[in-house]
């Protein structure tokens, strides 16, 4: 896959297919690579364009942690985005965020160029707030946050194999679906070991001002969004991100992909295409 140097760092890319724009925003912990089981079939649609994050894949790393915290935020993670679409000459386009780094980069891309985005589906998050005294994993409730907070360590004291390890004893987002597949968890594998593991401890910041303005530019815009739920997804997890996104944008549709959790693009990629394909349709 090709690489480009874009905002002071490589960025690892993949760009397929014809016709209107789809760009696809990973999540933490994972790589373009993940969108391997979908691209083929989307790329019959559109033109598919996804990048590596920051820290992730074969896009630059930073691995010192305090340098980490000006490295991997939501608008520098955005600015990349968007620096990629400038470069490939990409106007218009409709938009898909995986989980809490993919929704909310995707998210704060709207906020910079709302104009540009037809439409957008957000996967498994909504926008939580992360500041110096709140994070993501708190609204996770005690086993989540007990998960996430070792996981930490694992990770600065004995790398992210270690916290794959550790996500196959406690399976945090890993439902039936993935732990019981070899051929999932080899990705997975793979994909805890391209990742950073300063970049797994780092939490972008999304303070309440922000996520209000993000909220409020959802609304003037009127953009059609969808939420999608796996419906193997802890339950007070699913709950949460749908209450959260009807409270920042009640126009927001929602749907529960059957067979799946955290993961649709992995756990059940034939209906996550569909679903994509028939409501970026509708919403154009």
């Amino acid at each position: 896959m090709p690489r480009i140097r874009l905002n002071g760092i490589s960025v690892n890319y993949r760009d397929q297919g014809q016709g209107e724009t789809l760009l696809m925003v990973h999540n933490l912990t994972s790589n373009i690579a993940g969108f391997d089981r979908i691209f083929p079939e989307l790329s019959k649609h559109y033109r598919v364009v996804a990048a590596d994050l920051r820290g992730h894949g074969h896009t630059t790393h930073e691995e010192d942690e305090e340098k980490a915290k000006t490295f991997y935020t939501f608008e520098n993670l955005a600015n990349d985005q968007l620096a990629l679409l400038d470069e490939l000459g990409i106007d218009r386009f409709y938009l898909f965020g995986q989980a809490y780094w993919g929704a909310n980069t995707a998210l704060h891309l709207f906020d910079r160029i709302p104009d540009r985005v037809k439409s957008m589906v957000i996967s498994s998050s909504s926008m939580i707030i992360s500041d110096e005294t709140r994070k993501p994993y708190d609204v996770l409730g005690e086993a989540g946050r007990t998960n996430f907070l070792r996981m930490f360590e694992l990770a600065r004291n004995e790398g992210m194999m270690a916290v794959y390890h550790d996500r196959l004893e406690y399976g945090q987002f890993w439902g039936p679906s993935v732990l019981g597949s070899p051929e999932i968890l080899r990705e997975f594998v793979l994909a805890h070991e391209l990742t950073s593991a300063a970049a797994f401890v780092t939490i972008p910041y999304l303070t309440e001002q922000t996520r209000n303005a993000i909220a409020t530019r959802l609304r003037e815009r009127a953009v059609p969004l969808l939420l999608l739920v796996g419906e193997d997804e802890n339950e007070n997890n699913r709950q949460y991100f749908i209450s959260e996104m009807r409270k920042d944008y009640p126009a927001a549709q929602v749907l529960v992909l059957a067979r799946s959790g955290h993961y649709p693009t992995i756990e059940n990629p034939a209906d996550f295409i569909r679903t994509l394909v028939n409501f970026y349709a509708g919403a154009g």
